[in-house]
């Protein structure tokens, strides 16, 4: 699937992402920081496999960075609702979507 029409990917799913050696597991959607004081937003937080969660490591990325989906997390009618849920909000935020390369200062910064 090409990343411009890629959708939301459910929590769980594994991925390869750009400048990542290691597949990389997604545990959050649109999850929001402060970065030099401005607040923005990324697809997805995810962490690194085997290791899985370390506050140290946490990698904020967006569909754009995903080279392939490895592995599709659980999908429910939950998260098809969630999905209508997700487009109204990268439509109608105020919030700026981050790029990849300030997660990794983010990322440094923890």
């Amino acid at each position: 699937m090409a990343a411009a029409s890629r959708q939301q990917l459910p929590v769980g799913s594994v991925v390869n992402i750009s400048d990542e050696a290691a597949n990389v597991v997604i545990i959050g959607q649109f999850p929001v920081v402060e970065n030099d004081g401005d607040k923005g937003y990324y697809d997805f937080v995810g962490v690194t496999l085997p290791i899985g969660y370390d506050a140290k490591t946490l990698l904020f990325f967006n569909k754009e960075d995903i080279n392939n989906v490895i592995f599709l997390g659980y999908i429910d009618a939950a998260f098809q609702s969630f999905l209508k849920e997700a487009d109204s909000f990268e439509k109608e935020t105020r919030l700026q979507k981050l790029k990849a390369s300030q997660a990794r200062r983010e990322q440094d910064d923890l």
